[in-house]
């Protein structure tokens, strides 16, 4: 079997072309080599056909006794369709202490693993299944997030009725909505937690759902720079090589972490090969599905289901950082799965796979039609407003939408990954840098959801430290991930390894504002800024393309952001260093007064805490 690749400028098609006899494919190979020659990027991921032929809604089990067998998600007219058993009903009504109707979804676990899912906007109805026994979950959507109200075990005769009630005395006003009474946030009314014997404290403890195994051997207790590859994919998914294979890749290239993220499944966490004595392994999945998007999960302590409704997958999101985990949204402008979930608790983008000008970019015309909403003739969402600058790399797009994500209030980070599943892709290009307290799983995902990241493009590649002095003072006060205070004067410093003769720009809000040449292997520049409302600050390292490729712009590097915010510090001690400085939401400022500029041969130096 043969894939060919064949790239234009605005897209990428995967054909497939079976049982070929040589006489066959010796006519191809001319456009084969054309296709090279162009610069056509390779498949991204080594994908086998019969993963990506599995259903959206499907999760490949692991049947192995002892590991966690993810359920079969389906509808009742599906299960149906597959069981010609005699059929009964299940009623549902959920209501709150006023009477009123609540939109809910009733969940049906059958034998062997299977899980039925309905929707019932109003509140009620009835769903025809095969006669059985099932245990039950209701769930009442609060502010757009399914919140567990009810579980029980029921059993479904033929031609015959199963009847469900739910009254809710919780969340029945305005003041406290249902989500208050979940204290943990993982998506369970604590009442029912506690009925049903789980931990209302504990997000982990979530009834219904079987926990996934979190190894998190501390390796150093270091504070520093940790850098890593963050999509990886394996045989248990659409890669080739084993987790073995992979691990022994990671410690070959002397990286610090390694995260193996294969499509909706978590069974790398549990291959016996899964353990390594120089890496933190992360547990991670790649979850989604080609027609909305893919999601990078990495540390959740219970397997996220595939969603069916982008409300379904805030649930789902909120889930996991409730429990520690980290939930990226994976290359959002990949032009076989653009990102079209829109979700709100999102902690990294992945604005960076394989090498930056190598993947074409996508159109409006990849996107559904809800995502080309236009408000006054204006694109509504981030995905549309990346789709829609196409001179670039799917990489250059990526950018694009973080930033619009960024500027509509998102906090997030960048990641990078290779998403390598052999040999023919390297591993580590791009690399993820990370500071964490310690080098382990747990203080990665920490890490990266305080925003302390930047991407490089190999282990090779540039170094970054973006740094700020606020006030002035000579003394740092935050670094990569921290705020600075609004109506301040704000020194900015970068500092720069390995990128000599290449160009520092700085980005406010995603525009370019200074612009200078790196003169040197051990480079540094400031500048001074005096925000007034909200921004975003971030740095990258440029050059001039050389060979094929999309985009007129070639990256090296880029940090995440240090934000501009209503903040005053609470904390100031010498002692600590950029990462350690604590603030608070400062609530009804006062009008931000603007500071004039300082006679730039009075600044103080600014002396960092650490370097490279």
């Amino acid at each position: 079997e043969i894939l060919l690749l064949m790239s234009s400028k605005y897209q990428c098609t995967r054909l497939k072309v079976s049982t070929l006899t040589w006489k066959q494919i010796i006519p191809l190979l001319p456009l084969l080599c054309a296709t090279v020659v162009m610069g056509c990027a390779t498949s991204p991921g080594e994908h086998r056909d019969e993963a990506r032929r599995r259903p959206p809604t499907e999760s490949p089990a692991v049947t192995d006794e002892g590991k966690v067998t993810p359920p079969l998600v389906t509808t009742a007219d599906a299960y149906r369709a597959e069981h010609a058993a005699p059929r009964g009903q299940v009623r549902l009504d959920v209501r709150n202490v006023l009477g009123n109707r609540l939109p809910a979804r009733l969940r049906l676990d059958a034998e062997g693993g299977v899980r039925i899912q309905e929707e019932l906007q109003e509140g009620s109805g009835v769903v025809e299944v095969p006669a059985g026994d099932y245990t039950s979950y209701v769930y009442v959507y609060s502010e757009e997030l399914p919140i567990m109200v009810e579980k029980q075990a029921i059993s479904v005769t033929e031609s015959q009725t199963e009847s469900i009630e739910v009254e809710l005395v919780e969340g029945s006003t305005d003041v406290m909505p249902l989500w208050h009474f979940d204290q943990d946030f993982n998506m369970v009314l604590d009442r029912l937690e506690l009925q049903l014997g789980a931990d209302p404290e504990d997000p982990t403890d979530v009834p219904g759902e079987e926990p996934v195994p979190f190894p998190n051997t501390v390796l150093s207790e270091e504070s520093r720079w940790y850098m890593g590859e963050l999509h990886a994919n394996s045989t248990h998914g659409d890669g080739t090589q084993s987790v073995a294979e992979l691990i022994r890749r990671a410690e070959r290239k002397r990286l610090d972490f390694l995260a193996i993220a294969d499509r909706n499944t978590m069974a790398s966490v549990q291959d016996p090969d899964y353990h390594s004595d120089r890496l933190a392994l992360i547990p991670a999945m790649e979850w989604g599905n080609d027609e909305m998007g893919v999601a990078l999960i990495y540390g959740p302590r219970t397997f996220p289901q595939v969603p069916d409704s982008i409300i379904e997958a805030q649930g789902i999101a909120r889930l996991v950082q409730a429990q520690g985990g980290v939930l990226a949204v994976a290359h959002p402008t990949l032009p076989t799965a653009p990102w079209q979930w829109g979700l709100s608790h999102v902690n990294a983008v992945q604005v960076w796979m394989r090498d930056w000008r190598e993947l074409p970019p996508i159109t409006l015309e990849a996107l559904n039609e809800h995502s080309r909403q236009r408000e006054d003739d204006q694109l509504v969402f981030p995905i549309a407003r990346a789709a829609a600058t196409p001179s670039m790399s799917a990489n250059g797009q990526a950018q694009v939408f973080f930033d619009s994500e960024l500027r509509r209030g998102v906090n997030a980070c960048i990641i990078g990954g290779s998403m390598t599943g052999g040999p023919r892709v390297p591993m580590a290009r791009p690399v993820t840098y990370v500071y964490a307290e310690e080098h382990s799983a747990q203080g990665i995902l920490d890490g990266i959801r305080l925003g302390r990241t930047f991407v490089s493009r190999g282990p090779d590649g540039p170094k970054l430290s973006f740094l700020a002095d606020a006030m002035r003072t000579g003394k740092i006060d935050v670094g990569i991930g921290g705020a600075v205070p609004l109506g301040v004067p704000v020194e900015f410093e970068a500092r720069v390894g390995n990128a000599r003769g290449k160009k520092l720009q700085v980005l406010k809000n995603g525009r370019v504002i200074l612009s200078k040449i790196i003169e040197s292997d051990s480079w540094a520049t400031r500048f001074v800024q005096y925000p007034e409302r909200y921004a975003q600050y971030r740095v990258r390292i440029v050059d001039t393309p050389e060979g094929p490729g999309f985009g007129p712009l070639d990256v090296h590097a880029m940090s995440s952001p240090i934000y501009a915010r209503d903040i005053i510090p609470v904390v100031v001690d010498p002692e600590h260093g950029p990462m350690d400085t604590w603030i608070r939401i400062h609530g009804d400022p006062e009008p931000p007064v603007e500071t004039p500029p300082t006679d730039p041969s009075q600044q103080q130096e600014i002396v960092p805490e650490w370097r490279f």
